[in-house]
């Protein structure tokens, strides 16, 4: 019996995450009537590891409520109980900027920070739709999670430029050949 092949080297001591190249363009489909309307979209990166590989397998569109600088998520119940029938652990997460450029507000940042502690390869992709660009995000380790977990501001305010808090994911392989789900648990009108 053949043993399978080893995992691939850890990029910046974390395992690869595979991420499939079409969900961003799914998810800026689902997104675009509350871009046109300049409102934030959130969504949830779920999938799986297998031999020590992260791989992005869905997309969730959880109920939301967004302003143009702000997505919440709402009913996560629904979120969790979803996931968990399915086997699915979360990723990380992706959000339009529907009027801004691509980085991590410090509202991101504090957001990511939950996901970042219970996953240290997890994800923030940021869409910038009307700037036709996304970047996939972590906070450093440890200056970002650092600051970030000791901060107790609210709502938008500025963080340290240098030494950075946040950087641009070196483990994350971007693909085309990666099948994905998408669920979008909001509620219709």
């Amino acid at each position: 019996q053949q043993q399978p092949p080893p995992p691939p080297p850890l990029k910046a001591g974390l395992r690869e995450l595979v991420f499939p190249r079409p969900l961003v363009a799914r998810f800026l489909s689902i997104a675009h009537s509350n871009t046109q309307r300049d409102l934030e979209t959130c969504g949830i990166l779920a999938g799986n590891l297998k031999n020590d590989v992260f791989t992005v397998q869905e997309l969730i569109i959880p109920e939301q409520t967004s302003t143009a600088n702000s997505c919440t998520t709402l009913g996560e119940e629904v979120l969790f109980d979803y996931q968990d029938k399915k086997g699915l652990m979360t990723l990380g997460w992706i959000h339009t900027h529907p009027t801004q450029t691509c980085f991590m507000s410090s509202v991101d940042l504090h957001t990511h920070l939950s996901y970042q502690l219970m996953l240290a390869e997890a994800i923030a992709i940021v869409c910038a739709p009307r700037y036709d660009t996304m970047a996939i995000y972590r906070l450093t380790n440890p200056q970002g999670l650092d600051t970030i977990k000791m901060c107790r501001l609210p709502g938008f305010h500025p963080h340290q430029e240098e030494p950075p808090v946040y950087e641009q994911c070196g483990h994350v392989s971007i693909r085309t050949d990666v099948f994905y789900d998408v669920k979008d648990l909001r509620p219709r009108n």
